[in-house]
């Protein structure tokens, strides 16, 4: 399925932030993403915290997207937000995606790690010390499921 300008499903799932990205983002996408994301993190400021984000189809981002991505990430970490892992399973354009989204944590003081499928960026993260709430996990899988 291709999306014109982008879709996502944000969840928190203890610790962790979860976001299924779909299709080609544009800034504006990355504004609406950005403020569901804040809301489900608010919680977590202060504290330490982490990321899990799915790329599905043509997960690109045009560049002004990436640019404002880099920015809204770069604003998070102050907040507390220390470890990404990225999950490329279904990206139809890993290879470019993944070289975008190393250009968007470069430098800002994130520690990043690409994986093929959610467990095991629950594994990494949980070796990491975060508590990740797998009934969380569960309800955000199912909520992907029925896009």
């Amino acid at each position: 399925m291709q999306y014109a300008h982008g879709e996502f499903i944000v969840s928190r799932c203890g610790s962790a932030i979860v976001t299924q990205a779909y299709g080609p983002w544009n800034r504006e996408c990355v504004t609406l993403f950005a403020k569901e994301y804040r809301e489900k993190a608010e919680s977590l400021f202060g504290q330490t915290w982490c990321n899990i984000v799915c790329v599905s189809g043509e997960s690109l981002l045009v560049p002004d997207a990436e640019a404002s991505l880099r920015e809204r990430t770069a604003a998070m970490h102050p907040l507390g937000l220390t470890h990404v892992a990225l999950v490329m399973g279904d990206s139809s354009a890993k290879a470019t995606t993944k070289a975008q989204l190393k250009r968007v944590y470069r430098d800002i003081n994130i520690d990043t790690i690409f994986v093929d499928f959610i467990a095991q960026a629950v594994e990494w993260l949980t070796d990491k010390g975060f508590s990740i709430e797998q009934e969380n996990i569960s309800e955000h899988l199912e909520k992907v499921a029925l896009k």
